[in-house]
């Protein structure tokens, strides 16, 4: 499905709505509805900086991995670059704050403590210095302020790979120790094989 939003193109995928078909659906707890929301605010977040630095979105495409977003005007320094990609997991962070100050005034109800946990997660897990994470975006831009691109290139490979390598192990000893939880060990998996397909991931 394709839309137009202004000057800017907004597609959801059949995979995206595949999966998000079965986590409503599969979901009993309330855990997959808290995720969704936030992600939407992270990507909310993302939006919101580019808007703030004068590169709108040009094109949002939803899949079963997450949002891709292509802006139409690049932004104007590395600083702006590290900003854009820093603002999604601050975006779930003060959400999380909200959630804690919420449950000391009002007490903890479940839909507070998931969407908090949501939330903390999600801005942990994106500002890993993974390369195509948040975090590793974030990294890769400072390293470009005081190194060449290629260089940053090469320092942000490398630790992408040693930080996604215990990552990977902690995966696999959730795996065995929980009831075959395998979120963990699969993301860890993705991002590894995104860190070897693509070889040139900043342009």
């Amino acid at each position: 499905m394709i839309l137009s939003v202004g000057r800017c193109t907004v597609q959801a995928t059949v995979p995206f709505f595949a999966l998000l078909a079965f986590l409503l659906l599969a979901d009993r707890s309330g855990a997959a509805v808290c995720g969704l929301a936030a992600a939407a605010f992270h990507e909310g977040g993302h939006l919101l900086a580019m808007a703030g630095c004068g590169c709108p979105p040009k094109r949002i495409r939803f899949t079963a991995f997450g949002a891709e977003i292509q802006t139409g005007n690049g932004a104007d320094s590395y600083g702006q670059d590290a900003l854009i990609a820093a603002a999604g997991p601050a975006a779930n962070f003060v959400l999380w704050i909200g959630a804690v100050y919420w449950a000391a005034c009002f007490g903890v109800s479940l839909p507070v403590r998931l969407f908090g946990l949501s939330n903390a997660l999600l801005a942990v897990f994106n500002l890993l210095p993974v390369e195509p994470l948040d975090g590793g975006q974030a990294l890769f831009s400072l390293l470009s302020v005081f190194l060449k691109r290629e260089q940053a290139r090469r320092i942000i490979r490398l630790i992408s790979f040693f930080t996604l390598v215990p990552v990977a192990a902690l995966g696999f000893l959730i795996l065995f120790r929980s009831r075959w939880n395998l979120t963990l060990l699969l993301a860890a998996l993705y991002l590894l094989f995104l860190l070897l397909m693509k070889k040139d991931r900043y342009l």
